[in-house]
C-alpha cells in the first residue's frame, strides 16, 4: 500500500490532495486565499511590511503555513475599537487615486 501524502517524483498533485494541503511551505497565491486577500496585496505587504514573513528562494516567494496562521491569529479583533483592529487599518495598503 502506497502512502498517498507522498507522491513519488514527478507525479503531478492535484491541488486539493493531502500532499499538497499538508505541506509546511504555501506559494504566494495559496497564502493570498488562506489570509482572504489578493495576491497583488500580498505582493503590496512584501513592500511595505505589515504582511507574514516570506521566504525567497531564487524567484520563488513560499510562506511558512505557521507564520501566515499565527499572523492571522495577532490580527484577530473582537470589535472595531480593538487595538489589533485599529493597528490592521494603519497597516493596509494606501489606495492612491481612488475615493
Amino acid at each position: 500500500m502506497t502512502d498517498i501524502t507522498k507522491p513519488k517524483a514527478g507525479a503531478l498533485v492535484p491541488p486539493t490532495s493531502p500532499a499538497r494541503i499538508l505541506r509546511p511551505y504555501l506559494r504566494g497565491g495559496e497564502a493570498a486565499e488562506l489570509i482572504g486577500v489578493s495576491i497583488r496585496t500580498l505582493e503590496k505587504y512584501r513592500c511595505t511590511g505589515g504582511g507574514p514573513p516570506f521566504l525567497k528562494v531564487g524567484f520563488r516567494v513560499l510562506y511558512l503555513r505557521e507564520d501566515v496562521e499565527a499572523w492571522l491569529q495577532r490580527h484577530r479583533c473582537q470589535n472595531t475599537s480593538d487595538d489589533n483592529y485599529v493597528a490592521a487599518l494603519r497597516e493596509m495598503p494606501s489606495r492612491r487615486n481612488r475615493p
